[in-house]
């Protein structure tokens, strides 16, 4: 038996998927509204100690987490999290409790030649500082702005779900093709 579908129904079936924005899963994977990101606080109280025997800097900041609108102090090494940082990715954290073993950085709002050899400035923005050694601008380094991740885990967990309601439409898309070229066909069938 040779099925024969009308054009206009196949054009139908084929722009579907357009018509009605896409498939479930695409939307679910290309879609934003799952993810959230964490970034300085509006106030990020900014703390730098200097780790001498490692030659780095303790970065101390409160942090907004924008999935659950809370604050929490964040503490990570500045140079070994310059990749992160540049990538918009979550540093490696440590534990907060080690500013008490470090002398501190000072901080001052403006370029002064009265400051000691190593200090930092804060932008008005809270965002960024930049770093002054020997009174000299030794860089400017963000805070940390990443993803914090837990979107594309919810989105692993729903794709079982998209998957199978994107089978569906396909399977009524098919089923709509075969019903219309069975009614054009002579066959018939009786039902008792």
């Amino acid at each position: 038996m040779i099925i024969i579908v009308r054009p206009q129904l196949l054009i139908i079936a084929l722009a579907l998927p357009l018509l009605t924005g896409g498939c479930v899963t695409h939307k679910l994977w290309s879609g934003k509204p799952m993810d959230e990101w964490n970034e300085p606080a509006p106030n990020p109280n900014l703390r730098l100690f200097h780790d001498v025997r490692q030659d780095d800097f303790l970065v101390v900041y409160d942090e907004y987490r924008d999935r659950h609108c809370t604050t929490n102090t964040r503490a990570f090494f500045l140079h070994q999290n310059l990749k992160p940082l540049d990538e918009h990715s979550r540093p490696h954290f440590v534990s907060t409790n080690l500013a008490s073993r470090l002398p501190p950085v000072p901080v001052f709002a403006s370029v002064t030649t009265n400051a000691p050899e190593l200090y930092y400035i804060v932008t008005p923005d809270g965002g960024n500082f930049t770093l002054y050694s020997d009174r000299r601008d030794s860089g400017s380094y963000p805070l940390p702005t990443y993803n914090d991740g837990v979107g594309r885990m919810e989105r692993i967990a729903w794709t079982p779900l998209t998957v199978t309601a994107d089978l569906t439409i396909i399977g009524g898309v098919l089923a709509l093709i075969c019903w219309d070229a069975l009614a054009q066909s002579s066959y018939s069938v009786s039902v008792h």
